[in-house]
């Protein structure tokens, strides 16, 4: 039985659940850029990391995406999690929607796309899968801080926050569920979802 959404802002005291962070394993609900937009943000961390001479290398434009929301991390392919995560997510209703970064900046310790004002349409988005998540049971990632952005390199080094020449721009007609597996280079896209008008 579904749980009453009216009760999801005041679940486990306004606060996440907590996921189990043992395993290789990392699930998450995510935006994936298109081909061109992936390339295009790929070159721009190779340009951010010769330009600070930074340590650490730039993700490939395989990797490249916004999360949106944790599922958590496990050991071991969790088929139950994602039967339950896909049915959840079957009943999102979200319009598509335009992604635009137009600056780099340093968030912990990564250097990543972002904007300046944040994006009605993601935070929405964040909500509306994290209720689906809580109202079914499952662990959910919830922060009424949430920041759009795609992350270029993770290195601790400073960077500071420049404007881009060009923004980086897309419309966002769906959401995926994505698996990385430490030690592997690229994603397993498990499953995704439209964005309807």
């Amino acid at each position: 039985m579904r749980r009453d959404r009216k009760s999801f802002a005041h679940a486990n005291g306004g606060k996440a659940r907590r996921f189990d962070d043992a395993g290789k394993g990392n699930l998450f609900l995510a935006l994936v850029p298109e081909h061109d937009v992936a390339l295009q943000a790929a070159e721009i961390g190779r340009a951010v990391l010769q330009r600070h001479a930074l340590s650490t290398g730039s993700r490939p434009h395989n990797r490249m995406h916004v999360s949106l929301n944790a599922v958590g991390k496990n050991a071991d392919f969790p088929e139950d999690i994602v039967f339950a995560v896909s049915a959840a997510m079957a009943t999102v209703k979200a319009a598509p929607f335009e992604v635009t970064f137009d600056r780099v900046m340093h968030i912990a310790s990564a250097v990543v796309l972002a904007n300046a004002v944040r994006s009605e349409e993601i935070m929405d988005l964040h909500v509306q899968l994290a209720k689906e998540m809580w109202a079914v049971g499952l662990t959910f990632s919830y922060n009424p801080r949430f920041l759009p952005h795609m992350t270029l390199l993770d290195d601790a080094s400073p960077v500071a926050e420049h404007r881009l020449v060009a923004p980086v721009s897309w419309i966002a007609r769906e959401f995926v569920l994505i698996r990385s597996v430490t030690g592997k280079s690229g994603y397993d896209f498990i499953d995704r979802w439209p964005l309807l008008e």
